[in-house]
C-alpha cells in the first residue's frame, strides 16, 4: 500500500509538473504574440505618422486648375508697337477673370476672328497705311455682334478718334492715360458686349419659337398683334371663335407665354409686325 501510495504521489507530481510546463509554454506563447502585436502596432503607428507628416507633392496639373473658358472676360489688344503693347498688357496681367489676346495688327486679328469668344477689342490708332482704315475695321467688327471696341488715340490723331466713335467704338481715350481709366473703359465695353449677346440670344430664341407655330397659329398670332378679339379673328379666318381659342392656347404654349403680353413680347422680339 505504501509503495502504491508513493507511486501515485510520484505520478501526481509528474502530472503537476507537466501541467506547469504547459502553462509556462502557453504564457510564453501569449507573451511572444503580444510582443509581436505590439511591434506591429508600433510599426503601423510609425508608418501612419510618417504618412501624415510627409509633405504632399502635386504636379503642376494637379496644383493649378485650368480656368474654364466660360465666365472669362476676353480682351484683344491690337497694337504694332512692342513697347506700348507690353505696357498695356501689364495692366491686365494677374487678373484671374481676364484672358488676353495680343495682335500686332488688325489683319492678324481678323484672320482669327471666327474662332474668338466675345470680348473687348482695344485698338491703338496707329498702323501702317497698307492696313484697312480704322472706321472700316470697327464697322466690320460690329457686324459680328459679340465685340466692343475701345479706341486709344494720341493727341495728334483726335480726328481719327472722333471718326472711330462715329463708326461705333464704345469709347475713346487719349493715350497715355491712367491704368484705372483703361480698366474702367474695358469694363464698360464688356458690359455692352454682354448686353448685346443676351439680346441676340433672346432674338434667336424668339425666332425659333415662332418657327414652331403652324400656319394657322401664325394667322391667329398676327390677329392678336393687331389688337383683334377672338371673334374678329374668327371672322377674318372664317372659323369659329372656339377654334380661335384653341389655336391661341396652342401658340401660347409653344411660345412659353402665360399672357397676351408675354405672347406679344415674343412676337416683337422675333421681328414680327
Amino acid at each position: 500500500m505504501i509503495r502504491k501510495a508513493g507511486a501515485n504521489k510520484a505520478m501526481g507530481n509528474s502530472i503537476a509538473s507537466e501541467k506547469s510546463d504547459q502553462l509556462k509554454h502557453s504564457l510564453s506563447e501569449k507573451s511572444r504574440y503580444s510582443q509581436a502585436q505590439g511591434k506591429q502596432s508600433a510599426a503601423g503607428a510609425r508608418k501612419l505618422h510618417a504618412i501624415r507628416s510627409a509633405p504632399v507633392w502635386m504636379s503642376d496639373e494637379d496644383a493649378i486648375e485650368k480656368p474654364p473658358t466660360q465666365g472669362l472676360c476676353h480682351i484683344y489688344l491690337i497694337d504694332n508697337d512692342d513697347e506700348r503693347r507690353s505696357e498695356l498688357h501689364k495692366i491686365f496681367t494677374g487678373r484671374s477673370n481676364l484672358a488676353i489676346g495680343v495682335y500686332r495688327n488688325r489683319a492678324a486679328f481678323m484672320a482669327e476672328i471666327d474662332e474668338l469668344d466675345e470680348g473687348c477689342v482695344i485698338l491703338f490708332d496707329h498702323e501702317d497705311k497698307k492696313q484697312c482704315d480704322v472706321t472700316s475695321f470697327i464697322r466690320s467688327l460690329i457686324t459680328y455682334q459679340r465685340f466692343a471696341c475701345l479706341m486709344l488715340a494720341t493727341k495728334q490723331n483726335i480726328r481719327t478718334a472722333i471718326e472711330a466713335m462715329k463708326a461705333g467704338a464704345v469709347d475713346c481715350m487719349l493715350y497715355p492715360c491712367a491704368a484705372e481709366e483703361i480698366l474702367s473703359g474695358v469694363e464698360n465695353a464688356l458690359i455692352k458686349v454682354r448686353q448685346e449677346v443676351a439680346e441676340n440670344a433672346a432674338v434667336t430664341e424668339a425666332k425659333e419659337q415662332i418657327n414652331r407655330l403652324t400656319d394657322r397659329e401664325r394667322d391667329v398670332l398676327y390677329g392678336l398683334m393687331q389688337g383683334k378679339s377672338n371673334k374678329m379673328i374668327a371672322l377674318d379666318l372664317d372659323i369659329s371663335p372656339r377654334t380661335v381659342e384653341i389655336y391661341r392656347a396652342h401658340l401660347m404654349e409653344k411660345l412659353g407665354a402665360h399672357s397676351l403680353s408675354d405672347t406679344l413680347k415674343v412676337a416683337f422680339a422675333a421681328g414680327l409686325g
